[in-house]
């Protein structure tokens, strides 16, 4: 029998558990027959080492080696669970299950009362997850390609650069908690750049752009959202030749827009959740990092 240890990771094997994140994403794609790359493993470090710092990471060591790795983020009363991967010799040995309990209950401990995920399309992770009581409640759909939308900006609305209060403001309300230390690191991160969108001075909603991704964003009313969407895409579309939306299934005003404006529907995930949050009519997610 292996021997396994589970514990909180090093803060010298984040590079190791990103190469981790690498090789069982890319197991994931070749049994799904997804045509996509990992991200950057650069980028992964990144992001893990702002969880590492932030948040909440353990890893499952076999035998004296990483086999698999989980971690995740405490906002407010939120858990989200960031990164649940294990290399592909490891898996089905019921080691993950362990892992992924003792991530949740350090979640727990820490306040949180609603716990959720952004899944992928595999099986074996979205029953894992359902037997947390994350249960399915809406898909995640990515829209990409070039964008046609109106070039004017609309009457009466002006973009500014994000004032960060105002962000976390917005955040308590629409995502259902603050997180100052999340839009601190976005805005640090090389290529991403925050704005609010105004009118008659006052802050109606909030957008990140990165390379032609347009995410986090909020906005605080139903009938904001088309100028908001239109201002970040157009602004979007200067840095990149595709633009890219990540949209909660329920934001139908989002759908709309992306189909509209000719982006194409290029693939879809799952959020998994034990009870519904904020209004996510009204918001885009960053991705399955932070949310």
């Amino acid at each position: 029998m292996a021997e396994v240890q589970y514990r909180l990771v090093r803060e010298t094997e984040i590079a190791e558990t990103a190469e981790i994140f690498t090789a069982a994403v890319t197991d994931m794609y070749a049994r799904h027959g997804i045509n996509a790359s990992p991200p950057e493993r650069a980028v992964i470090e990144t992001g893990y080492r702002h969880i590492y710092e932030t948040g909440i990471f353990y890893v499952a060591e076999v035998n004296g080696r990483i086999a698999a790795i989980c971690n995740g983020v405490v906002r407010g009363p939120l858990w989200f669970l960031s990164g649940f991967w294990m290399l592909p010799q490891f898996q089905r040995q019921r080691i993950g299950s362990t892992l992924l309990k003792r991530v949740r209950a350090e979640g727990e401990r820490a306040g949180a009362k609603i716990f959720f995920t952004w899944s992928s399309v595999d099986q074996t992770a979205l029953a894992s997850y359902m037997k947390q009581e994350m249960l399915p409640g809406y898909q995640i759909l990515t829209f990409a390609g070039t964008l046609n939308v109106r070039q004017e900006q609309r009457d009466g609305y002006e973009v500014q650069p994000l004032d960060i209060s105002y962000a976390v403001a917005l955040d308590e309300r629409v995502r259902a908690a603050g997180r100052e230390i999340d839009h601190r690191f976005w805005l640090a991160m090389s290529g991403h750049q925050g704005r609010q969108i105004m009118r008659e001075g006052r802050a109606l909603g909030y957008y990140y752009l990165n390379q032609g991704v347009v995410g986090p964003a909020a906005w605080g009313e139903p009938e904001d959202a088309e100028a908001l969407l239109e201002a970040s895409c157009r602004e979007a579309s200067l840095h990149a030749e595709q633009v890219r939306l990540m949209i909660p299934g329920i934001n139908h005003t989002a759908i709309r827009f992306a189909l509209r404006t000719g982006l194409r529907l290029t693939g879809f995930s799952h959020l998994l959740t034990t009870a519904p949050f904020g209004i996510m009519e009204q918001y885009l997610p960053s991705g399955p990092l932070l949310f």
